[in-house]
């Protein structure tokens, strides 16, 4: 093991960024962000003080790499630590909710699970759901987030009632959600590989999350074409 990683680090990075589960947590995790954009408060309160919008790739590319850092070394490295301490400089200006903050944290565990659950994925076992439910809710409270220790059933309890409150469309959250889905495929993709990449988010999508903030998605036989790869391809 690393000097420099934390011990829980590399059973939560043999997860995100194994062979079995990488593309879920890729597609997931990017759809997440994009998700955020469908909450009215969180695009004009949370975003509107960040350099999201004039400078969509670098701001992306900053949440990545904390992300990153944060799976790959664990929260009590070094790294980390960095990471949460960032994290908190960002969010300490930010007015909202508690709620708020919860459902963007729920987001990040979610959202793959759903992609996995809508395209054939096989379920995680009990042994992963806990680590990924265990990893955020450490995140949650290095946070100050409170109420982070939930079950499955009741964070999407959760989520389903917080949309059902807060969704709605803003231009801003269209714009942004554009953005982010033009932007986020260069963080980590070969360029040849992005155009298809953009498709494959496109027609995995949340259905009501695309018509609500008003996203282009494939249709026709190359919608059904992804879709039946993405099927046949999802471990």
């Amino acid at each position: 093991m690393r000097a420099d990683r934390h011990p829980e680090a590399a059973t939560v990075q043999a997860l995100y960024y194994g062979a079995r589960r990488r593309r879920m947590f890729r597609i997931g995790t990017y759809l997440a962000l994009i998700r955020a954009m469908a909450v009215g408060e969180l695009v004009q309160v949370f975003y509107s003080h960040s350099e999201l919008v004039p400078r969509t790739q670098a701001r992306l590319a900053r949440t990545r790499n904390t992300l990153r850092e944060l799976i790959c070394h664990g929260l009590g490295s070094p790294q980390g630590q960095a990471a949460l301490q960032r994290l908190r400089a960002a969010h300490a200006p930010v007015r909202a909710e508690a709620d708020d903050f919860r459902y963007v944290l729920a987001l990040f565990m979610l959202e793959p699970l759903r992609w996995n659950a809508a395209h054939g994925g096989t379920p995680l076992s009990e042994a992963e759901q806990t680590l990924l439910l265990d990893f955020w809710a450490q995140v949650g409270e290095a946070m100050g987030i409170p109420e982070v220790r939930l079950s499955p059933a009741q964070w999407l309890d959760f989520q389903q009632r917080y949309e059902a409150r807060h969704w709605r469309f803003t231009p801003e959250g269209q714009r942004l959600a554009s953005a982010c889905l033009q932007e986020v495929v260069t963080l980590s993709l070969p360029h040849g590989s992005r155009s298809l990449f953009r498709q494959l988010m496109r027609v995995s999508m949340d259905p009501a999350l695309a018509a609500l903030l008003q996203l282009p998605v494939a249709a026709g036989p190359v919608a059904w074409a992804l879709r039946g790869w993405l099927r046949w391809t999802t471990t």
